[in-house]
């Protein structure tokens, strides 16, 4: 009853999980099937409480762990994340069927399962063919437990199944966490069990046996919901350290890119101040040129007027000869 899950999952059976594992403790099955395990809630819990116990108890799962209407559909990564579980805490007596519920059958001989959970597609045609199929499986110990018998939408129709086995066969329910249906196939029960099953619906003492299961495993729900909060703050510290790193890594980039840019900056006024001695020795190269160019100017205006000195100089005899000639 006071059981510490070693599995904590999203599930809606975790608030029936005390009462799974007093159950097992006392029915003490030699064989227990599970039709629809999903992410294993229930399963492990039923597997610790058989190990914890140290019974002679072989455990079966049988699902596809592909989902269906009412559970949803996913991948393989469900099935593996129990699988693994399963093959580290409990494989000497568990095995995990990855089969349809039919399939499955053929791998039990008639009257050797004492304890028998149906959690598969909750229809009610889906929830009898489940029953009647397996009943010539169920023992004279056999026990049914059924899930959901308190859910009253989306086509679940386990609780219309409940109304009409509950006629035949002794039979106990549970209302919290969508309500869970104790149905005692066999007769041959535990005293334990059959003082469950006589405790009349509207008695307190089925009042209270109701009141005590439900709130541990209020217990078990709210240490699932501390458990999540501490993943996901883990998950979230775990973030917030990336992003300090990341941000580390950023300012190390900054600085090495403010030193670039101090480096870019002192080149830069290195190149202006070229730029401007450049332009200085330009304009310097500009007024030589200037005055080497007057001064050459100069200097071939000089050169004319001696030339034209020189050429009236030689040539004043000879005009001179002439000018008696023709005189």
């Amino acid at each position: 009853m006071f059981i510490r899950p070693l599995r904590l999952v999203s599930s809606g059976w975790t608030g029936h999980v005390p009462f799974g594992a007093w159950l097992i403790a006392v029915q003490q099955p030699r064989i227990l099937v599970e039709l629809g395990s999903h992410f294993g809630m229930s399963y492990a819990a039923f597997c610790q409480t058989v190990q914890n116990e140290g019974l002679n108890t072989k455990c079966y799962a049988v699902d596809t762990w592909q989902g269906d209407e009412h559970a949803g559909f996913y991948g393989d990564s469900v099935y593996n994340d129990l699988a693994a579980f399963n093959d580290k805490h409990f494989a000497g007596f568990s095995r995990l069927m990855r089969m349809t519920f039919d399939e499955a059958i053929t791998y039990f001989e008639d009257g050797s399962v004492d304890l028998l959970h149906i959690d598969g597609l909750h229809t009610y045609d889906a929830v009898k063919h489940d029953f009647e199929s397996w009943l010539p499986k169920l023992s004279d110990r056999a026990i049914v437990l059924f899930h959901d018998t308190n859910v009253r939408e989306r086509d679940f129709g386990v609780w219309q199944y409940w109304a009409e086995v509950t006629k035949i066969y002794p039979s106990f329910e549970f209302d919290h966490s969508a309500g869970l249906g104790v149905l005692a196939v066999g007769t041959n029960q535990p005293a334990d069990v059959r003082k469950l099953l006589e405790l009349p619906p509207d008695q307190a003492g089925a009042k209270a046996t109701k009141e005590v299961f439900s709130s541990l495993g209020e217990s078990v729900l709210r240490r699932w919901e501390l458990e999540s909060t501490r993943r996901d703050l883990a998950s979230k510290a775990s973030d917030v350290e990336r992003v300090l790193v990341q941000l580390a890594t950023v300012e190390g980039e900054l600085s090495t890119l403010q030193k670039d840019h101090v480096r870019a900056a002192a080149l830069l006024e290195q190149y202006d101040r070229t730029i401007r001695e450049i332009h200085s020795r330009n304009e310097a190269l500009s007024s030589e040129l200037a005055r080497s160019e007057a001064a050459r100017s100069e200097v071939e205006n000089s050169l004319g007027r001696v030339q034209n000195s020189l050429s009236w100089r030689i040539t004043k005899p000879l005009r001179a000869v002439r000018q008696k000639f023709n005189g």
